[in-house]
């Protein structure tokens, strides 16, 4: 009777032992990740010359709500998507009136628009940190994991007329590029929190949760 007990405790120790090969950050090939975050962006944001919009390219500092997803393909890479809103007031085309801003020649004032963007692209990962940790045999990586990655992709953005002005709306696209970095820590198996920052012909600043399945 006692060697009994003595190997069902084993036997449920041993169950609820968690699972090394799961415990990792970044769960490598078949790992599946979900990232939902707010934070900042500047994407060049095009709308055409038709004098009803901006008539140029300009890149507003936006409020940006965020969402990635990302699946392993290697024990260090990982593959997915990013797709976002993003919320601005805008700039109105005024030559040479009070200037706020000065590109190519044409002068800008913040006024009559606030524009409305859907980012939408494809993001690439590599989990170096998960590399050093296993190639030093070492297990900090079960809990945090440290990559960078690049993000290209566009979308439509939407300059929407303030209350009261006399001009019309427009629709243009932005334009995502930029290299990352990010860090990821999760608390468990299943949740985590994660920052992030890209840099390149586009910039973000971002934060929030990370989930993994």
């Amino acid at each position: 009777m006692k060697k009994s007990l003595i190997i069902l405790f084993v036997l449920s120790l041993v169950l609820t032992l968690p699972n090394q090969s799961n415990a990792q950050a970044f769960g490598g090939k078949g790992s599946k990740t979900l990232l939902v975050g707010l934070g900042f962006s500047n994407y060049p944001t095009i709308y055409p010359s038709n004098n009803n919009g901006l008539g140029s390219t300009y890149s507003p500092l936006s409020f940006n709500i965020g969402l990635q997803g990302e699946i392993g393909i290697h024990d260090y890479i990982g593959l997915g998507f990013t797709a976002g809103l993003t919320f601005s007031g805008s700039l109105d085309y005024n030559p040479g009136v009070h200037p706020a801003l000065h590109h190519n020649n044409i002068y800008y004032n913040y006024g009559n628009w606030s524009t409305i963007g859907i980012p939408i692209g494809m993001i690439g990962n590599f989990h170096f940190l998960q590399l050093i940790a296993d190639k030093t045999g070492k297990s900090f990586a079960q809990d945090l994991d440290v990559y960078a990655g690049l993000a290209l992709g566009a979308g439509p953005s939407f300059a929407i007329p303030k209350s009261g002005s006399n001009v019309s709306g427009d629709v243009g696209v932005i334009f995502m590029g930029e290299v990352h970095a990010g860090i990821r820590y999760y608390f468990n198996d299943k949740l985590g929190v994660f920052a992030e920052v890209g840099q390149g012909r586009s910039s973000r600043l971002q934060g929030g949760l990370a989930l993994k399945f």
